[in-house]
């Protein structure tokens, strides 16, 4: 038996999560507190222990019939920056806004200590907002470019767990996505360095959900931070050992006009002594003056700590000052300072100038516009050097990961870079560059610019980040044409009209193809914008038009001696051929870009390969070899994490399953298939699962059949709304429906289900004539499964 009050809460809860998620009967939990001596009212003084247990702990109680639960509440992102250790002062600011709720908003001049302030609120606040902590700095004061609204609604969602796949493209849809994940939980956001027209998107707007905003520009309701109180800046000065006697941290405190960060800086630099020294160099020729603003007094805590670095530091750290992103890593410092500057980066971090975080380091924005502002043509160049490391090395890395990786520009590649060892070391690389490299497209001048947007494109386009795909190509776009760049206008405008591709806006997808081709420059670049139109339409259901775009891509590539192009157009005109029912010619196409892709070691091309000879396989009626051809796909795409084309087998897998009749193999492989389909916000795949599931479960084959074709229509996906069509009509017996999808068929050449389609004509008019119709146009084509199913039906006719 539990003695004190404490003592029966630790008994309670020891209790309930001995069964976390069961209920736990009160008569059990009574006995656990309270042992062979209940209180008289036992569940009276069990429910008021339950209440004050639920105060004291992040879990969630829940009451059952017959008892309680403890929900474990699974721990939420935490991204809030480290907190100062030598935060001094503010506890009457903290103890008023700590009352408030909704949105905390923290204002007031550069330097005053908002973001501390606000970092310091977050931490005290943690344990209240237990599912999560969300942080992003949104740079609008920064010199480089700032964080757009879907930007940061993009690393808020991938934190609350949502896949980079699923995230929307529209800031609206972004918006809805992470309103719903914040439903009933309680979050702390903290929106640093902000300005009014981005917030609104960003704040939380649910009950339980808090906002700290910080910004220089006034907001409603705000805190309007003033510089610190003499007692609380002697105490940051005496917290960072700065010695001396009281007058002369006094005038030192006056000379930094109270601002926290010139005073950490003098501090920085005071720190072992000479502080006397310091403050005749800081009062300069300013004896005179009365009053000092504080503009004035960070710059000149500035220039004293500037003054006093060794030359290499000087020229570091103006170099830093130039550079775009948020922070830098120490290969890229290299490549920007032109040799190992970790000794000049130490000196600015003891100096107070530069902040190491990790292995990363940063700079206050006012310190970064003042080393900016001091650099010269010498340090600009030393700027280029870092773009075109990013440059290279981005393309080694993306190169690492999918080989087939090509440009439509000619950049320099010669030169210092990243070499990775496989394709997780590059990939890391790329996770941890990122940002800074989205934001050295946006900043860098031409080529830089356009070409870094070329090398990152398949990158973007496999990853799907929608939202940096826009950012990124668009300014590669904006820099390319204020260059009068062509080539680089075409690679822009070809990951303009990829990006619209993986949306499924065809039509946009091909606008931007056909203005990219206009400025094209090398056969390459035609060739391979072709290709890519050839998909568009092909996925439209325009199979003619796409093998006019293949056929072209194939000649091109076979001129150029281009061996992994080769295998990319060939594969493109296997499909195309396999939708019109040319199926040998088709698989033949087919297995000549397996056998090359073998060859070359493009494991990403042999398992689509291998995926789409499953499908000539299937339609056949080879389906021991059509298994075999899909069981290998699926595992290459496992092992090459290629989420839209590993859905994209998994669909191909369940229908041949089905047609094998292995049902429970064949719902396993669909399950995974819409699972992988929606994280991969793939509507494709999942329309072609649904397909494969209408064969699997015929009593849902309406709601299946049904499902698939709305949501084909919607995307504009053509072949899967004719397939869908076939198997709704069957399940509804409607004739109407399938004389519609035959006069599609005939419209679009999309004749591999032509004879699928009459043989259902046929079972539901019972025709002979249509039957005999369905089974020459299948033996035609190859269709060994729909040739017997008719010779079936025939018989059944008496015909």
């Amino acid at each position: 038996m539990a003695g004190t009050q404490e003592g029966k809460l630790r008994a309670l809860h020891r209790a309930l999560a001995a069964h976390p998620d069961e209920p736990v009967l009160f008569a059990d939990l009574i006995r656990e507190v309270w042992g062979d001596n209940p209180p008289t009212g036992p569940l009276p003084a069990l429910r008021t222990l339950v209440k004050r247990l639920r105060r004291s702990i992040p879990d969630e109680v829940v009451t059952d019939a017959s008892g309680y639960r403890l929900k474990v509440r699974t721990p939420g992102p935490c991204q809030l920056p480290a907190d100062l250790p030598d935060f001094v002062g503010r506890e009457h600011e903290l103890e008023s806004l700590e009352r408030q709720e909704g949105v905390v908003a923290i204002t007031g001049p550069p330097g005053v200590g908002k973001t501390a302030l606000a970092v310091r609120l977050a931490h005290r606040l943690r344990e209240r907002y237990f599912d999560g902590q969300l942080y992003v700095n949104l740079r609008a004061f920064a010199s480089g470019p700032p964080v757009t609204p879907e930007q940061a609604l993009s690393g808020f969602l991938r934190a609350l767990g949502v896949p980079q796949a699923a995230i929307p493209a529209s800031l609206d849809a972004q918006v809805g996505l992470y309103r719903e994940k914040l439903d009933g939980k309680r979050v702390l956001v903290v929106l640093d360095n902000a300005v009014e027209d981005v917030i609104e998107p960003l704040v939380p707007d649910r009950p339980g959900c808090l906002a700290i905003v910080t910004s220089r520009h006034d907001l409603p309701g705000q805190l309007r931070l003033d510089v610190l109180a003499d007692d609380a800046a002697h105490d940051l000065l005496v917290s960072m050992r700065v010695g001396g006697t009281a007058e002369e941290r006094t005038e030192l405190v006056r000379l930094c006009a109270h601002l926290p960060l010139a005073l950490r800086i003098a501090g920085a630099n005071v720190a072992h002594g000479h502080i006397e020294d310091y403050l005749d160099e800081l009062r300069g020729d300013r004896l005179d003056v009365l009053e000092i603003d504080g503009d004035a007094a960070v710059r000149a805590t500035f220039e004293l700590s500037y003054r006093a670095l060794s030359d290499e530091a000087k020229r570091v750290f103006r170099r830093l000052g130039l550079t775009p992103g948020a922070d830098i890593g120490l290969d890229a410092a290299t490549a920007l300072a032109g040799r190992d500057p970790e000794v000049q980066l130490d000196e600015l971090v003891r100096a107070g100038l530069v902040d190491h975080v990790g292995v990363r380091y940063q700079l206050h924005d006012l310190i970064r516009l003042f080393a900016g502002d001091a650099a010269d043509d010498d340090d600009q160049a030393g700027l280029l050097d870092m773009y075109a490391w990013y440059l290279r090395t981005a393309f080694n890395a993306v190169s690492k990961i999918v080989p087939e990786t090509s440009l439509l520009t000619e950049p320099d590649l010669d030169g210092p870079s990243l070499t990775f060892a496989d394709r997780d070391d590059a990939g890391a690389w790329l996770e941890e560059e990122h940002s800074n490299l989205v934001a050295a497209v946006v900043a860098a001048p031409s080529p830089y610019a356009q070409q870094l947007a070329d090398a990152l494109r398949i990158y973007l386009h496999i990853g799907r980040f929608e939202i940096d795909k826009a950012v990124v190509f668009r300014a590669g776009l904006r820099t390319a044409r204020a260059a009068g760049d062509l080539a680089g206008q075409s690679a822009a405008l070809f990951g303009l009209g990829m990006s619209c591709w993986t949306r499924s806006e065809y039509r946009d997808a091909l606008a931007s193809f056909a203005e990219a081709l206009e400025y094209a420059q090398t056969p390459y670049a035609v060739a391979s914008i072709r290709n890519a139109a050839g998909i568009v339409y092909s996925e439209m259901g325009e199979t003619r038009r796409a093998d006019e775009c293949f056929a072209e891509a194939l000649r091109i590539r076979r001129e150029l001696g281009d061996e992994r192009g080769i295998g990319a157009a060939l594969m493109n005109l296997g499909i195309s051929h396999g939708t019109r029912g040319e199926l040998r010619q088709a698989a033949e196409y087919i297995q000549e870009c397996k056998e090359l892709s073998e060859h070359l070691g493009l494991y990403n091309q042999l398992a689509i390969a291998l995926d789409n000879l499953s499908v000539a396989y299937f339609e056949l009626g080879d389906l021991d070899a059509a298994l075999t051809s899909s069981i290998e796909s699926v595992q290459l795409h496992t092992s090459q994490d290629q989420q839209r084309a590993l859905a994209n087998a998994l669909a191909s897998l369940a229908r041949i399953h089905a047609e094998r009749g292995e049902i429970a193999d064949g719902l396993s492989a669909a399950e995974r298939c819409l699972v992988v389909a929606r994280e991969a916000e793939h509507p494709k795949a999942r329309i072609d699962c649904l397909v494969a599931l209408a064969v699997l479960e015929p009593e849902k084959a309406e709601q299946h059949a049904g499902e698939a074709v709305e949501l084909g229509r919607k995307v504009g996906y053509g072949p899967g709304v004719i397939t869908a069509s076939i198997l709704l009509a069957r399940a509804t017996r409607s004739l109407e429906l399938i004389d519609e999808v035959i006069g599609t068929i005939q419209e679009t050449d999309s004749f591999m289900d032509h004879s699928r389609a009459l043989l259902v004509r046929a079972e539901i008019t019972g025709s002979a004539g249509t039957a005999r119709e369905a089974l020459e146009a299948a033996e035609r084509r190859g269709q060994a499964k729909v040739a017997s199913d008719a010779r079936s039906l025939l018989v059944t006719l008496g015909a």
